[in-house]
C-alpha cells in the first residue's frame, strides 16, 4: 500500500489504544508503519536498479522487520529520555514500558508488510532466506475507499475527541471489512478470468492460484500451443466490480478489462511475447535479471533497428497501459519496462529501466 495509507493506519491503531502505556505511541507507529518502506535508500546506492532489485525486500521480511522495530523502538525511547533531561526531569519508563515500545514497533513493521502482500505488486515476506514473491491481488497500491474511510475518522475525530477511541475502532472494522469484500471479489473475478476468454467462449486455465508466487513454474498439463497456462484477477483503482483479467499463453498474453458475472469483456487487447537468441542475450544483463525477478508476467519484443543494431524490450503485463482507466494502446510505463540494446556480435551497447 501506499504510505499515506500506512502512516494513517498507524494513527488510527495509536487512536484506538494500542500501545496504551508507552512513551509515545503514536510516534511510534507512525515511524514503524513506514519502516520498512527505508528500502528506497538504495536509489542513492545503485540508482533504479537497485531500489527495484532490493524493494520489498529484506526490510519486508522477518529480520528486517525486527530490525527495523528494534531501531525504531530505540530511537523513540532515546528521544523521550534526551527530552525528559532537557526540560530537567527524571524518565520514569520502566522495564515495562520499554518493551512494550519494542513490541508495538514490531506490531507496526509487520503490519506493513502484512498490508502489503494482498497487493498485485506483491511482498519477498521471507527475504532474505528467499527472493520469492507473494501476493493475494486482492487490492490496489491506492485504495481510495480507504483513503477516505481514514482521513474522515481522522477528522471526526478530532472533531468529537471523547468519541476518538470509538471512531477509530469503528475504522479498523471497516479497514478489515474491506479486506474481506476484495478478496470475495477477487475470488469471483479470478473464476471468471480462469473459465473465459476475453470473447466469453469457455477455455478453461491450466492454473489460477489465488496466493500467487512468482518467479515459479507453473505445475500443470499444457494441452497445446493455444492453451492457457496461468490466469490472474487484478484489481482496478475504483470499483471493486470490475478487475483487469491476464490470461497467460505460450506465445503472449490476453489483457482484458471485466466486470464480475459479464460472460464476455468490455475492452481486451493481445499482448505478443517473443523468444530467440537476442532474447536470451538480453537475459543474461543485469537489469534484465533484476527486472524478470520482480516480473510476474514479463512479455519480450524485438525492435530491429538498423542491419547491425536491436532493441530488445520487456514488460511486465500487470502494469501495462494507463493505471485508472483502459488504455487500448498498451503503453508501458516506466519503470515497468526495461530496453536493452545489442548491436552486432552480441555486444550490449545499453540496459536501462524504462522505454
Amino acid at each position: 500500500m501506499d504510505n499515506l495509507t500506512h502512516s494513517l493506519v498507524g494513527y488510527t491503531l495509536a487512536r484506538a489504544g494500542l500501545g496504551r502505556g508507552t512513551p509515545a505511541p503514536v510516534l511510534t507507529l507512525l515511524l514503524a508503519s513506514n519502516a520498512p518502506d527505508a528500502d528506497i535508500v538504495t536509489l542513492l546506492t545503485g540508482g533504479a536498479v537497485g531500489y527495484l532489485d532490493a524493494h520489498r525486500g529484506f526490510t519486508h521480511g522477518p529480520v528486517g522487520c525486527l530490525m527495523l522495530a528494534a531501531a525504531v523502538g530505540g530511537g523513540v525511547l532515546g528521544g523521550a529520555a534526551a527530552l525528559a533531561r532537557r526540560q530537567g526531569k527524571r524518565s520514569e519508563l520502566s522495564p515495562r514500558g520499554a518493551l512494550g515500545t519494542f513490541a508495538l514497533a514490531w506490531v507496526g513493521t509487520v503490519l506493513h508488510v502484512l498490508m502489503d502482500v494482498p497487493t498485485s505488486y506483491g511482498t519477498r515476506i521471507l527475504s532474505p532466506f528467499s527472493q520469492t514473491w507473494y501476493a493475494f491481488d486482492w487490492m490496489p497500491i491506492i485504495d481510495v475507499y480507504l483513503w477516505l474511510a481514514l482521513v474522515g475518522g481522522l477528522v471526526w475525530s478530532h472533531v468529537a475527541p471523547r468519541l476518538a477511541q470509538r471512531i477509530a475502532v469503528g475504522i479498523l472494522l471497516f479497514l478489515a471489512a474491506d479486506y474481506g469484500a476484495r478478496a470475495w471479489f477477487h475470488h469471483r473475478a479470478l473464476q471468471d478470468a480462469a473459465a473465459l476468454t476475453a470473447a466469453g467462449t469457455a477455455s478453461p486455465c491450466a492454473a489460477s492460484p489465488t496466493f500467487v508466487r512468482h518467479p515459479t513454474m507453473v505445475e500443470a498439463a499444457i494441452a497445446g500451443p493455444h492453451s492457457c497456462i496461468v490466469a490472474a484477477a487484478l484489481p482496478t483503482f475504483f470499483s471493486p466490480m470490475t478487475w483487469r483479467a491476464v490470461r497467460q499463453y505460450p506465445g503472449g498474453y490476453e489483457l482484458s478489462e471485466r466486470r464480475i458475472g459479464d460472460a464476455s469483456a468490455a475492452h481486451s487487447l493481445w499482448i505478443p511475447s517473443e523468444a530467440g537468441p537476442l532474447i536470451a542475450r538480453a537475459r543474461a544483463t543485469q537489469t534484465a535479471r533484476v527486472f524478470l525477478n520482480f516480473s510476474r508476467f514479463p512479455a519480450t519484443r524485438v525492435v530491429q533497428t538498423s542491419p547491425t543494431e536491436a532493441v530488445v524490450r520487456f514488460v511486465d503485463v500487470r502494469f501495462v497501459g494507463n493505471p485508472i482507466e483502459w488504455d487500448p494502446q498498451a503503453r508501458a510505463r516506466t519503470p515497468f519496462v526495461v530496453t536493452i540494446t545489442i548491436a552486432s556480435g552480441w555486444r550490449v551497447l545499453d540496459e536501462r529501466l524504462g522505454n
